[in-house]
């Protein structure tokens, strides 16, 4: 037994890493020896500087809205605005030592959303609203056309059908508050998820919900402006195509 332990141990040290067998063998610190700085970028506040300077061998763990880091010197990028705890940590013999400091950041990162497309989809940390089109001259908001179609072609609908589908009064909203964020309300439900914007691509895709009578795709945006949203599940040769205009507005 005493020969099974020893061989245990000799295995145990074995498959430490150099930095493991460092730290393991460092002083054990106390908190007032924790030192570091969490520095924001003058005018671009987004933008933060994370620096380890805890005297020893000791390897940092950074804990932040979004991430994480292991190195002594970092640069992280915050792109929402609003305020954040920085967790700064180092692993000892006797334990971890934990410390964190609050950072504020003034505004969404103007160059993260510098494509206008953020803002006509969502109008930034406000937020918009979308409904359907049932107003546009033709009545028509919802079906499918070819594959380049900028309205439904074929198979075309109204408030009609979308009141007998029990969605006529359907809603979604995106905004930028904090996070990329969506909601969408059917029947009096509310759900809160999330999105992402290509701006490249010009495609939208939702995680943990879904647009009315959506088929949980990235949905290709055929046209947005401030007022108006077309959305649609690109097909070969086909697509479905959705109607969307902002809340409160009227052709």
């Amino acid at each position: 037994m005493k020969n099974y332990i020893i061989i245990l141990l000799l295995l145990v040290l074995a498959s430490c890493t150099k930095e493991d067998q460092e730290t393991l063998s460092a002083p054990t610190l106390s908190q007032a020896d924790l030192k570091y700085t969490v520095t924001q970028q003058q005018g671009y506040d987004n933008v933060v500087m994370l620096n380890s300077l805890t005297k020893g061998s000791y390897i940092p763990f950074w804990q932040y809205s979004g991430g994480f880091s292991k190195k002594p010197s970092d640069t992280i990028n915050l792109p929402f605005a609003g305020d954040y705890i920085i967790k700064y940590s180092v692993y000892t013999s006797g334990g971890p030592l934990n410390d964190s400091t609050k950072i504020t950041v003034s505004e969404n990162d103007p160059l993260y959303f510098h494509n206008p497309s953020w803002n006509l989809l969502t109008n930034a940390q406000e937020g918009k609203t979308w409904v359907w089109a049932v107003d546009r001259p033709t009545g028509i908001c919802y079906g499918n056309g070819s594959g380049g179609a900028t309205a439904p072609e074929w198979w075309q609908n109204g408030i009609a059908y979308l009141t007998d589908q029990g969605v006529a009064d359907d809603e979604m909203t995106f905004d930028l508050k904090g996070s990329k964020n969506y909601t969408f309300t059917h029947a009096g439900v509310t759900t809160t998820a999330s999105f992402d914007l290509d701006t490249l691509s010009q495609s939208v895709k939702i995680t943990g919900a879904d647009i009315s009578l959506g088929n949980k795709v990235t949905y290709v945006i055929v046209k947005l402006t401030a007022d108006e949203l077309t959305l649609a599940q690109q097909g070969d040769g086909w697509r479905n195509i959705w109607m969307f205009k902002r809340k409160g507005f009227t052709y």
